[in-house]
């Protein structure tokens, strides 16, 4: 994604107190958008691990709310370090294939409290607002548990709604039509954090068509099936012309409060840092562009001295891990 009317480089500092501030900007032809659904999002589904310590899932995926959750890689390493087992990614990030776009869901292992996903039973509906745009695309990332669901999907564009419905099988069923994986041979996770059962979860994806000729103002979810539980993990959108913001939240690691800024310069900043931290920066495709190690308390900028670890404009996601701590972010690297 592409931002005009802003200017060069990115840089990356530690051990600087920061505040937090948003972006926003036109997304150009054929961009991927991660869209906002933080204000619906209602229950933890993954156990995390952060500051030294596990942060169990709660409100799973079944049996209302108490039954089954996941964890992601490090938590996985923290019960045992040869765990085998999959799990989950501690970025959350998904790289574009054959099936879908670049995908980034709500979890990030440096969660403590943060709710994650968004959980619907019986018959009950979802509005998920968008930025305007014209797109082509939607993908959503989610589940069905004890039992397979219709959904109803209801596309409101500016001149009117257009309805069309998917199925979505149990996430340990064949894929239903049309319907692809995001992760698959997910393992279990019970409430004492054991791994249980055999690694056969699937998180499923489902596309749905629009019409980029038209604005698109948001889209509704609608759960037709009563008896199955339905959790939505993300939801990501292709299209053109989209405003879109992107805002730097406070985040948490070992050593405190982690703050990002993204300043008029074009300067991404981390305080509370520890000396040995590595940074790595992902493309939206997935692929890394920059690794770096941040050698002690400091500031260190892509692109000074001509350095070749520079990036382009547009839209990252940054990794920052310090042990077995991870912060993911996306960042915008302006014009």
């Amino acid at each position: 994604m592409n931002v005009c009317n802003c200017i060069g480089k990115v840089a990356i500092a530690v051990g600087v107190a920061v505040c937090g501030i948003g972006i926003w900007g036109a997304a150009s032809a054929a961009d991927t958008v991660q869209v906002n659904i933080k204000s619906l999002l209602n229950a933890r589904s993954v156990t995390t691990f952060s500051n030294g310590k596990l942060y169990t899932w709660k409100m799973g995926i079944d049996n209302g709310g108490t039954g089954d959750g996941y964890g992601t890689h490090s938590a996985a390493v923290h019960l045992t370090p040869t765990y085998t087992g999959h799990t989950l990614p501690d970025s959350a990030l998904y790289p574009a294939n054959a099936n879908h776009p670049t995908m980034i869901l709500n979890f990030s292992n440096s969660d403590s409290t943060d709710f994650q996903t968004h959980y619907i039973k019986g018959l009950d509906s979802v509005t998920i607002s968008l930025p305007q745009g014209n797109y082509s695309a939607l993908y959503f990332a989610l589940m069905s548990a004890e039992g397979s669901t219709a959904i109803k999907v209801v596309l409101n564009y500016s001149d009117g709604p257009v309805t069309s419905t998917f199925t979505l099988n149990d996430y340990n069923q064949p894929l239903a039509t049309g319907v692809f994986h995001v992760d698959s041979n997910m393992q279990k996770w019970s409430t004492t954090n054991v791994p249980v059962d055999n690694p056969y979860h699937n998180l499923d994806g489902f596309c749905v068509t629009t019409n980029s000729s038209k604005t698109l103002d948001s889209v509704k979810l609608v759960k037709t099936t009563a008896g199955s539980y339905v959790t939505i993990w993300g939801v990501t959108g292709v299209g053109s012309n989209i405003t879109t913001s992107v805002s730097q939240q406070p985040a948490r690691l070992s050593s405190g409060s982690v703050r990002m800024l993204s300043c008029g310069d074009g300067r991404v900043q981390f305080s509370n840092v520890k000396a040995g931290a590595e940074l790595s920066v992902y493309s939206l495709s997935g692929e890394r562009v920059v690794r770096v190690s941040c050698s002690g308390q400091g500031t260190f900028t892509l692109g000074d001295h001509g350095s070749d670890a520079m990036v382009c404009p547009g839209v990252y996601i940054c990794e920052l891990r310090q042990g077995q701590h991870t912060q993911r972010i996306q960042v915008m690297v302006p014009r």
